[in-house]
């Protein structure tokens, strides 16, 4: 897989657009769990912060792995 990603003439790092992929994501899934379905994450998860940051952890996993796909 290639280890950098060619933007606009500066080599960003895989991981980092991995990142910004998932953040967004889960950004999204938390606006639309709200939204839809009047989800709240207090009655879900034990501790709040930790779930979104798990969440985030899984998003990153998917992204790179999906990234490496497409990029090979």
């Amino acid at each position: 897989m290639t280890e950098e990603i060619n933007v606009a003439g500066v080599f960003v790092p895989t991981f980092v657009v991995a990142c910004i992929f998932a953040l967004g994501l889960g950004m999204a899934l938390a606006a639309t769990l709200k939204r839809a379905a009047s989800f709240e994450i207090k009655s879900f998860a034990w501790h709040p912060a930790l779930f979104d940051f798990a969440i985030f952890v899984i998003l990153v996993d998917i992204c790179y792995a999906l990234l490496g796909k497409f990029l090979s």
